[in-house]
């Protein structure tokens, strides 16, 4: 799993090495945080708010200074996504303890306005490169891996993104995702039906809010740099 998210990482480095060197006023981030996601189209936990599915969102990012308060956000993730129900909403569901995961070695690009240097809104998108999978269904696992083909390797999403500042440079961020393309490639025959005669849809789709803390490297000095 690492090799698979190592070279993004490398690239993100090289990226943040040679802006640093050209321009001094890149500012670098550290991101911890926690996901809570679904899957709209599998039948399972549609809805609004019913993102019953945690995972960690961890990674690295640079912010790159582009015209007044607006900056350019990259960043290099590796992020827990799917869906999960330990019982059906009824007797009669056929499918409980139900569990879709998929991990993801993210890129997420973004536009962000920043307001009086404390808080900030962005939207943009994020391609991510699937790096694992578990599909578990009452206990029965039907692909334990990214090459039984039931799960695309590519994805991109589409993102709205809001962050304030708590302390000095920490800022609290939560993000929203959502699929701009199904996530699911399998055949038609491997989709689960219920025993009310729903059928899960091909369009399947990330669905997903982020609660994550940043550290924001190199700050003070990036403002000075663009006052001078």
């Amino acid at each position: 799993m690492i090799k698979n998210i190592f070279p993004f990482i490398i690239l993100l480095l090289i990226l943040s090495f040679n802006v640093n060197l050209n321009a001094q006023i890149i500012k670098g981030q550290a991101i911890i945080g926690q996901n809570l996601s679904k899957v709209e189209g599998d039948r399972v936990n549609n809805g609004i708010i019913r993102f019953n599915k945690p995972g960690i969102n961890v990674g690295l990012g640079v912010l790159i200074p582009a015209w007044g308060n607006f900056d350019i956000n990259l960043e290099v993730l590796y992020s827990q996504k799917g869906a999960y129900r330990r019982h059906g909403p009824n007797p009669d569901s056929a499918k409980p303890n139900y569990l879709t995961g998929l991990n993801y070695a993210e890129v997420p690009l973004l536009i962000q306005y920043t307001d009086k240097e404390r808080v900030s809104i962005g939207t943009g998108v994020s391609y991510s490169r699937l790096v694992d999978a578990n599909w578990v269904v009452n206990g029965r696992t039907l692909s334990d891996n990214v090459n039984d083909g039931y799960f695309s390797r590519d994805n991109l999403d589409w993102l709205l993104d809001f962050k304030i500042r708590i302390w000095q440079q920490l800022k609290f961020n939560l993000r929203y995702s959502y699929s701009l393309t199904s996530i699911w490639s399998g055949p038609d025959d491997a989709l689960l039906e219920t025993q009310a005669g729903e059928v899960q849809s091909s369009d399947q789709r990330n669905s997903m809010v982020s609660f994550r803390l940043i550290w924001v490297f190199n700050e003070q000095q990036s403002k000075r740099n663009l006052n001078e």
